[in-house]
């Protein structure tokens, strides 16, 4: 072989193993006995509320990566956070007057679905900034709660409605905690 050619694979070779080898592996799974969604349960530290939230979604309890498990996650909290929008806009046909429910309805639920799919949106390019999107989302189910005691509104439905919003928020930022190293 001539010297230029076996120069030329050696120089390929190498190239081939830098790329590889300096390229992100992905975290590690936890034992294939325990599935991905128990793990963030048990980060989130309310197992059976968030088993009892995830255990209904078969994508996300048979998920095999981190990626693929936030993916199902924020696309059920788009779901969730776009149902309970629509929720509110007809509670808020039913009391047009009230400034809260216009609030919560319009602006928070729309932070919500906003923040979710940007969080989505973001997971390969910039997985910390999509989980500080996944967190920051909870915020507006926050806010509807705080207009709603201002106005003194109770509602045993729109505070569970926020709540569960909330804790969709924390599983969602928990979740794609898991993207990237600490």
């Amino acid at each position: 072989m001539n010297p230029s050619t076996v120069l030329l694979m050696f120089f390929t070779f190498s190239l081939i193993f830098t790329v590889y080898a300096s390229s992100p592996s992905p975290l590690p799974s936890p034992s294939p006995s325990v599935k991905l969604f128990q793990t963030v349960c048990k980060d989130v530290k309310e197992n059976e509320r968030c088993f009892k939230l995830l255990e209904s979604y078969p994508e996300i309890t048979s998920a095999e990566s981190y990626l693929e498990l936030c993916r199902y996650i924020l696309k059920m909290a788009i779901r969730k956070a776009t149902e309970g929008q629509n929720y509110l806009k007809e509670v808020m046909k039913k009391n047009p007057s009230s400034h809260a429910i216009q609030e919560c309805a319009v602006d928070d639920y729309d932070h919500l679905v906003t923040l979710f799919q940007a969080s989505l949106n973001d997971l390969v390019r910039d997985p910390m900034f999509a989980n500080y999107l996944a967190m920051a989302a909870g915020d507006g189910a926050v806010n509807c709660n705080n207009a709603l005691a201002q106005e003194k509104i109770t509602s045993p439905s729109l505070s569970s409605l926020n709540n569960e919003m909330d804790f969709v928020s924390l599983v969602a930022g928990v979740a794609t905690d898991h993207l990237y190293p600490s």
